[in-house]
């Protein structure tokens, strides 16, 4: 199914793309943030809490996020649709959750074909510490279900706490920004992780760490560490990764 938004961007439900027919520039969002807006634009401007957004998007589907995944996730739509011209289409509504602006239009537009992405769009060279640690980042996006992109690389990033970097061992990155006070704790727990899997963290390479508990069932939680591999030219070779599920059956 493809929406028109504000007569302006057409959002295509089925490649998760946004299209300026005006320019011809497109925008791929990640998963997540396609089934967001989705959820958004066939929600015929009903106010939409927290926890109904994180059961349809996530839980549904068998992921797990959190109140500060979905604060992300509306940002980059927000942000997303900004770069095309739209602004404002997502409204806040204080302690409830969110609802469209009714001031902006949202038509369906089964006529209007838009354009693949250009494959140049998701190639990123990769040369440096901060592109490995970019390329690990799309690593968790993929396993968590999203699809990788430049927009959607620039977001995750705002929320990323370094735990750790050294000369002689590999950097420990955590997906999520947290307080000061937290972070050795943190830390120690993840270093505890690493001894566990007998990982010998080396030079260049970097852990990622994620650990979501969902809003819906605060019984249910993942982790997810995954240690990426260096070659020559710092570029990621493979990442081994380590899971571990809380799932309280009630």
């Amino acid at each position: 199914m493809k929406y028109l938004i504000d007569r302006l961007i057409v959002f295509n439900t089925d490649d998760g793309t946004l299209h300026l027919p005006a320019s011809d520039d497109v925008i791929k969002l990640a998963l997540p943030a396609a089934r967001l807006l989705e959820t958004f634009l066939s929600s015929d401007g009903k106010e939409l809490t927290r926890e109904y957004l994180l059961e349809t998007v996530w839980d549904k589907h068998g992921l797990h996020a959190s109140g500060s995944n979905l604060n992300q996730y509306v940002s980059i739509l927000r942000r997303n649709l900004a770069l095309l011209g739209c602004h404002e289409l997502i409204v806040t509504l204080p302690k409830v959750g969110f609802k469209l602006n009714a001031a902006i239009s949202v038509d369906v537009q089964e006529a209007v074909t838009a354009p693949l992405v250009p494959s140049s769009a998701t190639a990123m060279t990769m040369g440096s510490r901060r592109r490995i640690i970019f390329a690990g980042i799309l690593l968790i996006a993929l396993l968590s279900g999203a699809v990788p992109g430049y927009y959607y690389y620039r977001d995750v990033t705002d929320g990323r706490t370094v735990l750790q970097t050294s000369d002689s061992h590999c950097d420990i990155h955590y997906l999520k920004d947290i307080p000061e006070d937290e972070r050795k704790a943190t830390l120690n727990r993840i270093l505890n992780l690493i001894d566990k899997k007998g990982i010998q963290c080396k030079k260049n390479d970097v852990i990622i760490y994620s650990n979501e508990v969902s809003l819906s069932d605060k019984g249910n939680s993942r982790e997810l560490l995954s240690y990426c591999h260096a070659g020559k030219s710092l570029e990621v070779i493979s990442c081994d990764n380590f899971y571990h599920y809380k799932w309280d059956k009630k």
